[in-house]
């Protein structure tokens, strides 16, 4: 069953551990300095249980090439007893053909995973859960993970012994997902896979398909249907997906957009951010196109910008969601632009003065 409460349960050793080896994972796919390689030999050796943790992380996200690759940097010689890491390299190879099944990226693993269900109708244990235009709700999910759904969103949820798959159909979601090695848990959203083990992030999609991605906390991995598949069609073979990157706390990126560059935040922007699931929208000089465009998710009320000048002008300031009179008497009392209910529904924005076209600038 799911509870619908917020929670904040303390981090124990294990998240400790599951952190850690996150942050030397996305440090591996990155590239390691000479003493990043040092400093993680030695945290490494420190405690048996990091090292377990890592190789773990490594094998889930496919990435014990680039342990392979970090043990070349530590030669020895003939007679001597091999280096810990390329112990570890060769205990894996005996496993190399099974494994090279699952190394087209871990978006194949999920989908040679979901080749048995469907998830375009509903399944033994599945659960769908909706937000009016307006609302967000806060759900608790069996394994402990917590989704928060934004406003005019839809995500339904199907957990099994196997996988644990939250498919996003529309709107945005934040989910702080419950540590489990060994059921990955990905959300699907307009033909992308994130996936992710215990971390913090928000998927959201906008009306024109773009899926961005922010990551508040540990890592998740991309992965991307290739071209001209069908987004439908998620029960696919593997080899129709490709694994992209992989992205750190701290880190946004906006997919479906062409160039799909990842952008570093600011723990400040992270929490502008992410103020919706306080019901604020924060908005640090926007353009009012923008700012319209974000007020308007949470109202039906539907904003006419009058000229092409005016969306141009940037607006700050913090506003409750929903609270369409109050952002619009703080529009002309602090920004110098009127507004005109047409009816109930349509609210027509223009420049009150002259002088609007200096905040435009």
């Amino acid at each position: 069953m799911s509870k619908i409460y917020q929670f904040s349960p303390e981090p124990t050793d294990g998240d400790r551990l599951l952190v850690e080896a996150s942050e030397w994972m996305a440090k591996l796919d990155k590239g390691l300095s000479d003493e990043d390689t040092e400093t993680l030999l030695t945290w490494m050796s420190a405690d048996p249980r990091n090292k377990k943790e890592l190789l773990a992380m490594a094998r889930m996200w496919d990435k014990m090439d680039a342990l392979a690759r970090l043990s070349e940097v530590f030669p020895h010689t003939s007679g001597a007893a091999s280096h810990p890491l390329q112990q570890v390299t060769r205990r894996f190879a005996v496993a190399a053909s099974i494994i090279v099944i699952f190394a087209v990226g871990s978006a194949g693993v999920l989908l040679n995973q979901l080749s048995g269900s469907s998830l375009s109708g509903p399944a033994s244990g599945a659960a769908t859960y909706e937000t009016a235009i307006g609302g967000t709700s806060t759900i608790e999910l069996a394994d402990g993970s917590v989704i928060t759904l934004n406003t005019n969103s839809r995500a339904s949820v199907d957990f099994s012994v196997q996988q644990r798959i939250v498919q996003l159909e529309r709107g945005e979601l934040h989910i702080d997902v419950a540590h489990d090695p060994t059921r990955p848990l990905s959300v699907i959203a307009a033909g992308r896979i994130v996936q992710a083990v215990g971390t913090s992030f928000s998927v959201r999609i906008d009306d024109s398909q773009r899926v961005e991605v922010l990551v508040a906390d540990g890592l998740v991995q991309i992965g991307v249907r290739e071209p001209g598949t069908a987004d439908a069609d998620l029960s696919g073979p593997a080899r129709e997906m490709v694994s992209k990157l992989m992205i750190s706390e701290a880190e946004r990126v906006v997919l479906n957009s062409g160039e799909e560059a990842v952008e570093v935040l600011e723990p400040e922007e992270i929490e502008v951010q992410l103020s919706w699931r306080n019901g604020n929208l924060i908005f640090r000089g926007e353009s009012l196109a923008s700012a319209v465009y974000e007020v308007g998710r949470y109202t039906a009320v539907e904003f006419v910008i009058k000229d092409e000048e005016l969306r141009r002008v940037r607006v700050a300031g913090l506003f409750k969601t929903g609270d369409v009179s109050g952002f619009l008497s703080s529009l002309e009392a602090n920004f110098d632009i009127a507004y005109e209910r047409a009816d109930d529904q349509t609210v027509f924005l223009s420049a009150a003065t002259s002088g609007l076209a200096d905040a435009a600038n």
